[in-house]
C-alpha cells in the first residue's frame, strides 16, 4: 500500500491513460519486491523503503516517454483516418491515364466488331493501354497518402516506364499471335524483348527502394506486431500444448476404434460420423485448453 501511494504521488501531474496505469503498476510491484528483499537482509522497514525508492532513479523521464508515445499513436490514428486530397497535378494525371485506358478499350472494341483487316488497331490499343498503366503508376506513387510520403519523381517515372514496357510487351505479343498471324515463338520473342528488361528494372527498383512509411504508421505497425507476438506467445504454453497432445491423441485413437466398430456393425453410412464427432471435440478442446477467445479479448 505504501509503495502504491508513493508511485501515485510521483504521477500526480500526469494525464491518466492505460499506458501510464500499467507503468505505475509495474513500478509499484518492482518497488514492493525490492523492499521485501531488503527486509529479508535485515534492513528496517523505513530504511528498506528509502533505499528502494532511491534506486528507482528518475522514473518520470520514462513516464514522459510513455506519454509521448501515446500522443504519437493518437496523432497517428487521426492521420490514418484522414484522407489526403489529390493535388490538381495528380488529378489531371489520373484523368489523362483514364482517358488513355478508355481510348484503348474503345480502339480494341471498334477493331473487333468492325472486323479490322490487320492487327494495327490492336497494336495501337496495346500501346494506349501501356501508356495508361505508366501514368497510373507514376501519379499514384508521387501522391502522398495518409501513411506514406510521396515517392521521388525520377524513381516514380522509372516504375512508370517498367509498367509501360511490361504492358506493351504483353499486349503486342497477344495481338501478334491472335490477329497478326505470328507463330507462338515470334510472339513470345516480342514479349520477352520488352518484358525481361522490365522485370530486371523492377527487381533493381524494389531492391533499392527506401522506406516511405510515416512515423505514426511505423508506430502503429510496430504496436500491432508486438501485440500479435505477445498473443501467440501466450497461447503457445508448453504445458498446455503437451496436455492438448495427449488428450488429442487419445481422442483420435478412440475415434478410430469407434469407426472400426461401426464399420462392421452398421456399415460405411454411419461409421464416418465417428470422425466428425472427434473433430468437433477437438475444436472444443482447442477453445478450452488454450482459451483463445479470452486471449483475444485480453489482447484488445
Amino acid at each position: 500500500m505504501k509503495e502504491k501511494v508513493y508511485v501515485d504521488r510521483l504521477f500526480i501531474d500526469y494525464e491518466d491513460s492505460p499506458e501510464i496505469r500499467d507503468f505505475k503498476e509495474e513500478i509499484a510491484g518492482n518497488l514492493k519486491e525490492r523492499v521485501k528483499e531488503l527486509l529479508s537482509k535485515g534492513s528496517s522497514e523505513e530504511l528498506a523503503f528509502e533505499k528502494a525508492t532511491a534506486e528507482l532513479g528518475d522514473i518520470t523521464a520514462i513516464a514522459d516517454e510513455v506519454g509521448k508515445k501515446k500522443r504519437s499513436e493518437t496523432i497517428g490514428q487521426l492521420y490514418m483516418g484522414a484522407r489526403v486530397p489529390l493535388t490538381k497535378r495528380t488529378a489531371a494525371g489520373m484523368a489523362a491515364a483514364t482517358g488513355f485506358l478508355l481510348l484503348s478499350v474503345g480502339t480494341a472494341l471498334i477493331a473487333f466488331f468492325g472486323e479490322a483487316s490487320n492487327a494495327w488497331p490492336y497494336y495501337a490499343a496495346a500501346a494506349l493501354l501501356s501508356v495508361a498503366s505508366g501514368l497510373y503508376a507514376y501519379f499514384g506513387l508521387t501522391h502522398e497518402s495518409a501513411g506514406r510520403h510521396p515517392m521521388a519523381r525520377g524513381r516514380a517515372a522509372a516504375y512508370g516506364a517498367v509498367c509501360v514496357a511490361g504492358f506493351l510487351g504483353a499486349g503486342l505479343a497477344v495481338a501478334s499471335f491472335l490477329v497478326g498471324g505470328f507463330d507462338i515463338s515470334a510472339a513470345l520473342g516480342i514479349k520477352l524483348a520488352l518484358l525481361l528488361p522490365a522485370i530486371c528494372a523492377l527487381i533493381f527498383l524494389a531492391a533499392t527502394e527506401k522506406d516511405r512509411k510515416k512515423p505514426w504508421l511505423k508506430a502503429i505497425v510496430a504496436r500491432d506486431i508486438e501485440r500479435t507476438m505477445q498473443f501467440h506467445s501466450d497461447i503457445v504454453d508448453p504445458a498446455k500444448a503437451a496436455r492438448f497432445g495427449v488428450v488429442s491423441g487419445g481422442l483420435w485413437i478412440f475415434a478410430v476404434a469407434v469407426f472400426a466398430t461401426l464399420r462392421f456393425a452398421v456399415g460405411w453410412d454411419m461409421a464416418w460420423l465417428a470422425f466428425i464427432f472427434a473433430l468437433a471435440v477437438q475444436v472444443f478442446l482447442v477453445s478450452t485448453i488454450f482459451d483463445i477467445k479470452g486471449r483475444e479479448e485480453k489482447g484488445r
